[in-house]
């Protein structure tokens, strides 16, 4: 299956989650992000790396009043010399022209509601082209809408979070209907545990982002019998404690951070089962051999 994920910036939690088969039509981040559009509101900026640079998803969030900053698509060409306005050094407004109707999309709106033409900001630093929505050069300055898109690495730290930390990257329900409840019960406690970061970093006056995940986790995870036992009038108590512990636990600053994407376990040198156990102990592929 395919998941997708609408995390907040600010403080990590999901807004909400889209699930669809791994192949076929209508499966692709693109369709599963129209399902999740709904969860933001006018006045919010959408932060989405390059597959989600597209006309249709731009014109639709302006549209709702939303404003995007994406990184370009490998298909858009842009010369930084031939754009209709220069706002500056590597920043400049183009106009882009209206599509093809793709095959998703209905004739009625397509007619209706996709403007013809639509203007873009394109901005540059070293490494990347940005493509955003907030045009206004002087309420937008260059350098903040880079720095803007270099805070949407935080969302992949958001889902090793949910796979990794949380061990989400596994799934153990057998029937559609059961991994569906496992996914929301994982994100549930997921939030839960970032409700806990903000309140922590409230008690700091600090952003939610700077309190550790693990920690936060864990702080939860020795305390939920407690809370599950407790009375009442000592649940507020408990919890003032938990928000103490957390708030010890603050995630040190790491500049221009860059890892490499490797894994570095190496696998283990056996066969994958690939039939039941009952049935793998009779087979001889599975037996080991001789030394």
């Amino acid at each position: 299956m395919r998941i997708e994920v609408l995390t907040t910036s600010g403080s990590g939690a999901v807004l909400g989650y889209a699930i669809a088969s791994y192949k076929g039509k209508q499966t692709g981040e693109n369709a599963l992000l129209r399902q999740l559009v709904g969860q933001l509101k006018a006045g919010d900026i959408f932060l989405g790396d390059a597959i989600f640079e597209n006309y249709f998803l731009l014109a639709f969030l302006q549209i709702e009043g939303i404003d995007a900053v994406c990184e370009k698509n490998g298909a858009r060409h842009v010369d930084f010399r031939q754009c209709d306005q220069k706002l500056g050094k590597k920043d400049g407004l183009i106009r882009l022209t209206k599509p093809p109707r793709p095959e998703w999309m209905s004739r009625e709106y397509y007619d209706r509601w996709v403007p013809g033409e639509l203007t873009i900001r394109v901005v540059k630093n070293k490494k990347r082209i940005i493509v955003t929505t907030l045009l206004d050069a002087e309420k937008y300055p260059r350098s903040e809408i880079i720095s803007l898109y270099l805070a949407r690495w935080h969302v992949e730290l958001d889902l090793r979070s949910i796979k990794s930390l949380m061990k989400m990257d596994v799934l153990r329900c057998k029937t559609p209907e059961m991994v569906r409840k496992e996914i929301t019960v994982h994100l549930l406690v997921y939030n839960l545990i970032r409700a806990l970061m903000a309140r922590a970093a409230t008690e700091l006056k600090n952003q939610p982002r700077e309190i550790s995940f693990k920690a936060a986790q864990e702080t939860l995870q020795e305390f939920h019998v407690l809370l599950l036992q407790a009375e009442t009038a000592l649940l507020s108590k408990m919890v003032k404690h938990m928000v103490q512990i957390a708030s010890e636990h603050v995630v040190r600053n790491r500049p221009g951070r860059s890892e490499p994407r490797a894994v570095k376990r190496r696998p283990k040198p056996y066969k994958r089962l690939q039939h039941p156990r009952s049935q793998a102990r009779r087979l001889k592929v599975y037996q080991r051999k001789a030394a």
